[in-house]
């Protein structure tokens, strides 16, 4: 253990000298978590398998965690061995006379790993007032995924127990359970005086954390703090990164919601306006708000007011600053100057320093006295108002600031000064000291320890072994003062200023990093760990908000985002989205003085968001393991794409996909992002996928899984669990033999049966009552392998599938177990038309037939639907590693060039005639058959004679049957004379259903052939179809209404059944209450609620009734689903309610949805309230680009009120932008 300890020690901290002793302080016993994680991890391939056997032990702790009924007092208990637990890995190898003599000081454990080498009679020396964090870590173990921001106390820290034990009591009283909040403020309103210090001691302290086992929040304010930026990161924290609020109001308040039954500590420090408080205070009853500030008076709060240092405590912190014992004239004089200061801890550092520097106890004292009595002369306005023992404190520490900032030499003094143009609670490293002060990397690093050595800065949190400083907020304002004072400060004796405005400040640094950048470019910008954190905020700040704008459409020689790129490459996205919604928040700043430019501006940035989604979405979690494993991506970078990404389910599976390829150091984060799924089904998915991998969250994943309310995900959930934990599967059979869908039962019972063998007979019996030819020989070939007897069934039922891409899978599917069908499946997936399908086919058989991965890779690669190739290419990518770069590139193209066309042709009708030869060349552009024939078929109506022709060329050119027999239909009903080529397309269609389909549809301008079409539709030999082609052919053939009302009762699917009869009714209008009966029959609610929600608009006295049934779903796509279906028919006195209604549903994506029906309603309004048109630009920005494209068609009647035409032509140059950004 020693040696390996040693290892750990020479790797990481010895570099030079005495200030190593500080890192080591750092890394050890300050971040003592990080630290026995690590040393479990390396300990774990080095311990012997009988140490293994302590595993017990952990498992025990994990199960605590998640016991919530425990009383207080038993949870109390376990702090007496909180640290046992965390070191048991390692405590039986260690002799007993060593645990009896475990050091009970806090620096004997911050150096832990030489303490075997110190005397005893130095362990029995150390200080007994001087605690650093190390006291209170070894009872730090959060759990996994749980947010923990505070701050580590300084490295001088001294305990002041009698405080500490009352601040702890006041902030778990029932007192401030009543108020929620409890203020920390300073006795005569002072500064330095140790709030912030004492409450990062209190947020260490292992009783305060175990009392909010759901982490602690930590934001430090300061004087003019940007509120918006604090709450999203709090947001984050809790690991929703789907919401990007823009307002202060709007984030509170989800915060609210995601703290709602949670218990976790809020610190909000260094807060100078109670307003500025507010938002912080939020949370459900097991939450506390903890407040540090001077004297802002925080209405409705429990008080504390904290006191300096006692006269002992004052000594302890000088005598562990300078390192040695005080004695004799020293510690008189030591003692007369903590006096002179007021002993507040500040001051005291800042004397310690000098006297560290060479300067005797009397000079120092002497000057200090001199420094307060020049201070006291100067006439200070309201000092009558200030009690005289504030003010001699006050003047106290403004002379200990004076005297050091005195005792520099003048070039370190304007260094200083420029400390002021950074903002606050911001970690500064020698990389941005270079641009600071314009020196070189060696004298910045030496300026950085030159400061710290005077007590100036404070020691932050090293990167990369790179250290890093930080600065007390009074030493900030300090500096923002020099920084923007006139010559001097104050009179003679004062400190002179540099005599800057803030803008003049913040442009002369941008000025200098403007010299490190290329052709003018911002993301050509080096990376210094600053500057693309903080370039829009100095951006601001000095004024240049065009220049924010541009930043964001700054392009690379590639015509990429330029800015974008740059964040991507340094794993920083969630920076990118930062500054993203920034200059969003900049442009609604600009709508009451600029409203054209405000609107466009908006929309742009909505564009870009939904350009991201769509980007970030479509890469399929396979993908993203496989990428992670060759080392393509680093899995900080997936990690960072998961985070971005949107849909609940698209999250979970590459959460579960990634799980196996993530270090121990990332499970913690990537729990986050599970905890943060709103929907149940996918948080669970996402909790049991990690809890394979990290069994301590078997308990939680069990809860989510536990917590759903749909009947089929609840049990499938349970499923996944039950190999972990076998003591549920008799629940899991519970769950799944309740539930209802045929299919479903059988696939769930399927699943189960290898655990339960005895379930066998039932869950073959279920399989072969499934009606769909289909999923019966689906559910019988997963059920084979455990009944090898009725393979020749599955086979029989695969071979009845009328489909062929189905037959094909089905085929393929069996072959594993009957290899003698292999040439017959090939034979079958060859004969596919469709080349997707073709290509899937090829892919799985590849498995079994290695021979023809050539020929799959052939076929992906032909495929000309951009989204089609890369799920195909990503599917053969763990058979064929070389093309995963290839696989990439597709992924990223899913959103094609013909989204940028789809939106020009969405919004012809209200743009000038110029656009649309742009929207009809885009069209031309497009390589896949489809979306060129779907683009066609929406610009056709809008195109004058000159246009049409050059459409009729382009639809012409289409390649497959259908797409063109598509194009030319549409495109026939302008031009008339083209229908017999319409025609002539249609009935060169080879897929039945897509031939019946196409003639019914040409069939209203060709009457003639109506016959044939109704032949086609009657030979379908799939009930559903035939039925649904009938339904088609309906309204031009009333005839034949009694035999399509035949073909739809014949149907035996319910939900299929209840739609057919729905769309049925308008003609048959004496069939709605059989629809409505049908409806209502359906046992699964979703579908029941989906099927009301298509039959309100033809029952207008449903209407209500259908939006209360959407208002009792508890799943949120649905929900979404029926609102966006009820939505657009809704009378006007049923808005309010269904906007409440969208407005509940969790998830934005899905709210999105929800809102996309609203904004087709015409009784439905955004122009006369910006707010509500900005919640729903931002909410609707969360979709997918393609679908944001869509939405944009309904906004611009508001887009034009609000911004004018000239806004909808500027809309319509984003959407160029973008999509060459984001191809």
């Amino acid at each position: 253990m020693k040696d390996f300890l040693k290892i750990l020690e020479d790797k990481r901290f010895h570099k030079k000298g005495k200030d190593e002793r500080y890192f080591t302080l750092t890394l050890y016993a300050r971040d003592l978590d990080k630290n026995l994680e690590l040393f479990d991890q390396q300990w774990e391939h080095e311990r012997p398998d009988k140490s293994k056997q302590q595993e017990l032990a952990i498992l025990e702790l994990s199960n605590q965690q998640s016991e919530t009924k425990r009383p207080d007092k038993s949870k109390q208990q376990e702090l007496a061995t909180a640290t046992e637990i965390s070191n048991q890995q390692s405590e039986t190898k260690r002799p007993d006379k060593s645990k009896r003599q475990e050091p009970a000081t806090a620096t004997e454990i911050s150096n832990q790993q030489s303490e075997t080498k110190r005397p005893d009679k130095s362990k029995q020396q150390e200080p007994a007032t001087a605690t650093t964090p190390a006291k209170t870590c070894p009872a730090l173990r959060p759990k996994p995924g749980v947010p923990f921001q505070a701050p580590y106390p300084p490295a001088y820290f001294i305990e002041r127990p009698e405080v500490s034990k009352d601040l702890k009591q006041s902030l778990l009283s029932e007192q401030t359970a009543k108020t929620g909040t409890l203020v920390v403020s300073a006795i005569y309103g002072l500064g330095g005086i140790g709030k912030s210090t004492l409450a990062a001691a209190i947020a260490h302290d292992p009783e305060v954390q175990t009392h909010f086992p759901d982490g602690i929040l930590w934001a430090t304010l300061g004087q003019e703090p940007d509120l918006l930026s604090f709450l999203s990161s709090w947001i984050q924290a809790l690991g929703d990164n789907d919401y990007k609020p823009t307002n202060t109001n709007a984030a509170s308040r989800h915060l609210q919601t995601l703290l709602f039954d949670k218990a976790t500590l809020l610190v909000v420090d260094d807060a100078w306006n109670p307003d500025h408080v507010e938002p912080f205070r939020i949370g459900g009853a097991k939450c506390r708000v903890l407040v540090t500030t001077r004297e802002a008076q925080i209405v409705g709060a429990t008080p504390y007011n904290l006191d300096v240092m006692s006269s002992s405590q004052a000594l302890a912190l000088l005598e562990k600053r300078g390192g040695s014992k005080l004695k004799g004239s020293d510690r008189k004089q030591a003692q007369a100057l903590a006096t002179t200061v007021g002993y507040l801890p500040l001051a005291l550092e800042l004397a310690a320093a000098q006297i560290a520097d060479g300067i005797s106890w009397q000079e120092l004292l002497t000057d200090l006295q001199q420094e307060i009595a020049w201070l006291e002369t100067l006439d200070l306005p309201g000092a009558e108002e200030i009690i005289d023992e504030k003010l001699r404190k006050q003047h106290s520490l403004v002379a200990s600031f004076n005297l050091s900032l005195r005792r520099l030499p003048p070039g370190k003094f304007k260094q200083f000064a420029w400390f002021g143009v950074l903002p606050e609670d911001v970690s500064i490293t020698p990389a941005l000291g270079t641009t600071l002060w314009d020196v070189g990397a060696r004298e910045a690093r030496k300026t950085l320890q030159y400061f710290k050595s005077k007590a100036l800065l404070l020691s932050g949190k090293s990167t990369n072994e790179t250290p890093t400083y930080q600065l007390h907020d009074l030493v900030h304002d300090m500096a923002r003062r020099l920084l923007t004072a006139q010559g001097a400060t104050g009179g003679e004796g004062s400190l002179p200023g540099l005599g800057l405005t803030w803008p003049q400040a913040h442009g002369q640094l941008l000025e200098r990093y403007r010299q490190k950048i290329q052709n003018g470019l911002w993301h050509t910008l080096p990376d210094d760990g600053y500057s693309h954190s903080y370039l829009t905020w100095h951006l601001e700040k000095a004024g240049c908000i065009e220049e924010v704008h541009q930043l964001l459409q700054e392009e690379t020689e590639t015509g990429r985002n330029g800015w974008y790129q740059t964040c991507e490459r340094l794993d920083q996205l969630g920076g990118f989205v930062k500054d993203l919604a920034k200059a969003w928040q900049l442009a609604e700043e600009a709508f009451s003085f600029s409203a054209t430019r405000s609107i466009s501006l908006q929309c742009r940035y909505a564009l870009m968001v939904s350009s991201i989604n769509s980007l970030l979405g479509h890469i399929p979690g396979k993908l993203m393991a496989a990428l992670v494993e060759k080392k393509i991506w680093t899995p900080v970078q997936a990690l960072a794409y998961v985070k971005q990404i949107q849909h609940p389910h698209n999250r979970a599976e590459a959460l579960e996909e990634l799980a196996p390829k993530l270090p121990e150091t990332l499970l913690s984060e990537a729990l986050k992002i599970a905890r943060a799924i709103t929907d149940q089904s996918d948080r669970a998915r996402a909790l049991s996928g990690l809890a394979r991998h990290w069994p301590e969250i078997l308990p939680e994943a069990l809860d989510a899984a536990r917590a759903i309310t749909d009947k089929w995900s609840r049990a499938y959930a349970l499923i996944r669990l039950a190999p972990q934990l076998p003591q549920i599967l008799s629940e899991a059979l519970e769950a799944a033999q309740a539930i209802t869908d045929e299919w479903s039962r059988a696939r769930a019972l399927s699943e189960l049966a290898p655990q339960l063998p005895q379930i066998l007979p039932e869950a073959l019996e279920a399989a072969r009552a499934i009606t769909s030819k289909w999923h019966r020989a689906r559910a019988l070939s997963e059920l084979a392998p455990q009944l090898p007897e009725i393979l020749p069934e599955a086979l029989d039922a695969a071979r009845t599938i009328n489909d062929e891409s189905d037959r094909a899978r089905a085929l393929s599917e069996l072959a594993p177990q009957l290899p003698q069908i292999l040439p017959e499946a090939l034979e079958a997936a060859r004969a596919i038309t469709d080349q997707s399908d073709r290509a899937r086919a090829l892919s799985r058989l590849a498995r079994d037939l290695p021979e023809i991965l050539r020929e799959a890779l052939e076929v992906a690669r032909a495929i000309t639907n951009e989204s089609s190739r890369a799920i195909a290419l990503s599917e053969l990518a763990p058979q064929l590693p070389q093309i995963l770069p290839e696989a990439l590139k597709a992924t990223r193209a899913i959103t094609s060039q013909s989204s940028r066309a789809d939106a020009l042709s969405e919004l012809a009708p209200p743009l000038p005639e110029r656009l649309l030869p742009q929207a009809l060349e885009a069209a031309q552009a497009i390589t896949d058959n489809t979306d060129r024939a779907i683009l066609l078929s929406k610009l056709a109506p809008h195109l004058g004679e000159r246009l049409l022709s050059q459409a009729l060329e382009v639809a012409r050119a289409i390649t497959d049957n259908t797409d063109r027999a598509n194009a030319l239909n549409e495109i026939g009903a302008q031009l008339p004379e083209i229908l017999p080529e319409a025609l002539k397309a249609t009935r060169a269609i080879i897929k039945q259903t897509d031939r019946a389909r196409a003639l019914s549809e040409l069939a209203p301008k060709l009457s003639e052939i109506l016959p044939e079409a109704l032949e086609e539709a009657r030979g379908i030999t799939d009930e559903s179809s035939r039925a649904t082609a009938l339904i088609r052919l309906a309204p031009q053939l009333p005839q034949i209404l009694p035999e399509a009302l035949d073909a739809v009762r014949a149907m035996t699917d319910e939900f299929s059944l209840a739609t057919a009869l729905i769309r049925l009714a308008p003609p048959l209008p004496q069939i709605l209450p059989e629809a409505l009966d049908a409806a209502q029959a359906i046992t699964d609610e979703w579908l029941r609620a989906i099927a009301l929600s298509e039959l309100a608009p033809q029952l207008p006295q449903m209407l209500p009734e259908a939006l209360e049934g959407a208002r009792e779903l508890t799943h949120d796509p649905i929900r979404s689903i029926v609102l966006s279906t009820l939505a657009p028919d809704l009378p006007e006195i049923l808005l309010p309610e269904a906007l409440e209604t969208a407005r509940a549903i969790q998830s934005e994506y899905h709210r999105a949805y929800a809102f996309s029906g609203l904004i087709k309603n015409p009784n439905f309004s955004l122009q006369d309230d910006v707010s509500l048109w900005q919640e729903f630009l931002h909410t609707l920005a969360c979709s997918d680009r393609k679908d944001f494209l869509e939405y944009l068609v309904n906004l611009s009647p508001t887009i034009i009120s609000l911004g004018g035409k000239e806004a909808l032509a500027a809309i319509v140059e984003a959407i160029k932008d973008v999509s060459r950004w984001w191809p």
